[in-house]
């Protein structure tokens, strides 16, 4: 079965105050170490931008949104409208300790009768690191011409798996680590734990975190 693997390059990054997939951690660029991780999983790899020449060094396939200033729903679209595949799997910029065993995790755990497949972790939904089915694709554009920018509101319509934190091989492999992967960074405060994660919870080396 093919994927392809959306990468949201993030909006306006306003409670940080700069382009968080540009900052760096431990030495790597933090949107470069998320898409060496998801090339672990596929090469089919899409990064969703309005603004090219930030990621032209990445040597990655870019796609501008569709219906630009609309959020996450708004790169979904445009990711899934460029997909040739009928799967994708949605990863956000702002989780620098992804792992590609979360992503197998989560792929494995799909199922066709599912639009999507979501994680609930700490009781919390995950739709940014999450299987999307292509079939979504009118629902979530009627969203945004609706101006119905909640995922919430997308989730309601269509038929999502959620995947609890026990049903991840890596909890069980990991349970003490497997809380950082799901580590979202949104304000300087975010990034100042996050250096302090990779430099003293999980193991760096060459841009690459183990688990």
């Amino acid at each position: 079965m093919e994927w392809t693997m959306l990468l949201l390059a993030g909006g306006k990054s306003s409670r940080m105050g700069v382009n968080k997939a540009l900052l760096t951690i431990g030495g790597v660029v933090n949107i470069s170490r998320v898409a060496s991780v998801l090339n672990k999983v596929s090469e089919n790899i899409l990064v969703i931008t309005n603004t090219f020449e930030d990621y032209r060094f990445l040597q990655l396939p870019l796609i501008p949104d569709l219906h630009k200033d609309q959020g996450p729903l708004g790169g979904l679209h445009a990711g899934m409208a460029s997909s040739k595949t009928e799967l994708q799997f949605l990863t956000a910029c702002d989780m620098p300790f992804v792992s590609a065993a979360a992503i197998n995790d989560i792929i494995s755990y799909y199922e066709p009768e599912f639009d999507a497949v979501i994680p609930e972790i700490n009781g919390r939904i995950q739709p940014l690191f999450a299987v999307y089915h292509k079939r979504c694709l009118p629902v979530l554009t009627e969203c945004l011409l609706k101006n119905e920018l909640k995922m919430s509101l997308f989730l309601e319509k269509i038929s999502v798996k959620i995947m609890k934190e026990s049903d991840f091989k890596i909890y069980h492999e990991n349970p003490e680590h497997f809380q950082y992967l799901f580590f979202n960074m949104n304000t300087r405060e975010d990034y100042q734990e996050a250096g302090y994660i990779s430099q003293t919870e999980l193991y760096i080396k060459d841009g690459r975190h183990e688990l």
